[in-house]
Parts: C-alpha cells; structure tokens; sequence
C-alpha cells in the first residue's frame, strides 16, 4: 500500500490524455491500511485516485454496477487500473459529518438514513449480480455457520484478547443464536446490501443541491438491511452529540423503518428492529473478522493502538447483552 508513485503517474498520464490540465501537486488524503486516497486539482476540479488494499479493490465494479443497474447515487469511476488495484473518481461533495450543524442535525441525519434505506431496497432483485462480484453472503441463513467458523478459530480470537472461558460461553450460545437468526428470519424483510462502517463519513453531500452520495462501498456484503443502522444510529451518539432515545434518536430510529412500512406496520418493524439490535454483535463480528482478514494485520493493530480488540469487543458486547438477559 506504499505504490504511491506508480499510481499517481498513472492517475496524471490518464487525466493529462483526457484533456485535463493539473493545477496543484496530489495532495494525500488518507493514508490507512486499507485504502490510500489522493486529491489531484484539475482544470475540471478535484479529482480523487483511490487504492484500496488488493483484498478490497473490487471497489470500482461494484461502484459502476450499483450506478449502472440501481441508479444509485454513488461516485462517478473515471477511470480504474485493476493491475495497480486503484480508480479515479469525481468530487461529489463534502461529507456529512463536517456539514451537520445544530441546527440541520435532525434533519439531515433522518434524510441520510432514508436516502440509505431506499439505496437498500433499489438493490433487492440485484442480489445475484451482486455476488458475481464476490460480496460476503452474510445472510441470516449463513449467520449461525459464520459464527461457529469465526469461534472455532480459537487462536486467532485469543491474539484479539478473548480468553478461553469467553470463547467456552461463546460455543454455548451457537444455539440461541441460531433461535435469534431463525425469529429474524420471520419478519421477511429482504436481505440486501450492508455497509458494516455505514456513517457520516461515509456520506457526501453537495451544498448546493444537497444532493447525497454513498462513499466507500469497497467492505459491501449481503445481509440483513437494519444492520447497517445500528451502526449509524452508534456512530451519532459518538459524532453528533445524539444520546439514546433522546428526540433526535427517536427520530433516527422512525427514519431507519420508513422505507418497509409497506411491509408491516410500525410497531411491528420496531420489534424487528430491536431483535436486530440483539443480533447486531454477531454481524459485526463477522465484518471485522472478515476485514481483518484483508488488510496487513501488523499495520492494522498499529493504526488502531488506541481502539484495540475491536473482534473481541463485538463478542463481549454480545457475551454482556446475553449475560443480562439471563442466557448465561
């Protein structure tokens, strides 16, 4: 992930050919072990070139496939280079995180998650599509495997922190997770494309037509759609000054089952929701897993020193919640 040189020559040969005119030096956006960014200021505007890790770069097909087949709101791929794993793209915006005031919070975080959900649902009969791209199937039905692969892999749960009595309590739950899969399963909301990191960073949007984008899809998988939610819902109360079940909150959470009330009623879409919730660390655990498996794990335990054991984590969260509930 150091390519930077060959990249950028790339990005400037392609542009230069094209008819555009550079007007500044790149300047390097973000430099993380799994995606470097780099803005070129051109004299059609900024330009941004984006590599990310080889495990993740199928990021500009899926890009281009949720543009072309589910009109989706999403960056437009000037150009990719699949040898050096890396794309250009068009400047959409600022993101939502740095645009949210106090005054605009409640109501661009609701239009946020409704412009998301309505995302979710464009891609419901794009699913086969979808993993002729390879996505992670993460879907209800494959939950109850993926935990028992992720908890059978002891060693590399204990270099993440997790002791032996954990991982003992983890084994004994499989089947009430399998119980909590299978009442999920019920509601018959579709499964559909989830983004684990799903936040307002990973949003833009453009000040004069507040018009948003959808950013970073190269961690997409398939699986149920409110999972992506919870972790916005986490994500404001860290970001935006939101607190559980404050008017804000309540708000967010009305916004998150708006696009199924043609399904079922609100009452019952919350309790869905909730049950969501329960299951919610098990899904992240199997997104963080799977992450973890893509990047260079060294770099990756360095750029989080300070928010470590985030696997480990995820499986606690669910030990505690079980744990209060009575199951253990």
């Amino acid at each position: 992930m150091t390519n930077h040189l060959a990249i950028i020559q790339w990005a400037e040969d392609y542009l230069i050919s094209n008819g555009y005119f550079l007007i500044a030096k790149p300047e390097i956006i973000q430099e993380t072990p799994w995606s470097n960014v780099i803005c070129l200021l051109t004299s059609h505007g900024k330009v941004y070139l984006k590599q990310p890790a080889p495990l993740l770069a199928n990021e500009a097909n899926i890009i281009e496939l949720l543009a072309y087949e589910c009109r989706a709101s999403v960056p437009h791929i000037i150009a990719k280079n699949s040898n050096l794993h890396c794309f250009l793209m068009n400047d959409t915006g600022l993101t939502l995180r740095n645009h949210i005031n106090k005054e605009n919070k409640t109501e661009l975080l609701c239009k946020a998650i409704k412009h998301f959900t309505a995302f979710q649902r464009s891609t419901e009969n794009k699913i086969e599509l979808l993993f002729n791209l390879k996505l992670p199937d993460w879907r209800l039905k494959q939950l109850p495997n993926l935990y028992e692969k992720i908890i059978n892999d002891k060693e590399f749960l204990k270099a993440d922190s997790m002791e032996e009595k954990e991982l003992d309590k983890l084994n004994y739950l499989g089947p009430l997770i399998t119980e909590q899969v299978h009442e999920l399963s019920q509601y018959g909301i579709y499964e559909t494309l989830v983004q684990p990191d799903f936040n307002t960073n990973n949003i833009l949007i453009n000040p004069n037509t507040q018009q948003f984008t959808i950013i970073d899809l190269g961690e997409l998988a398939i699986s149920h759609p409110f999972f992506s939610l919870h972790n916005f819902l986490h994500q404001a109360t860290l970001h935006h000054h939101v607190k559980e079940h404050d008017h804000v909150w309540n708000k967010m959470l009305e916004a998150c089952i708006a696009n199924w009330l043609d399904l079922w009623p609100k009452a019952k879409l919350l309790q869905g929701y909730k049950l969501s919730r329960i299951l919610w660390p098990i899904y992240f655990a199997c997104a963080n897993y799977h992450f973890m498996h893509c990047v260079d794990m060294l770099a990756l335990n360095t750029w989080y020193a300070k928010k470590p054991n985030r696997l480990a984590c995820a499986f606690r969260e669910y030990l505690a919640a079980m744990h209060s509930a009575k199951f253990l």
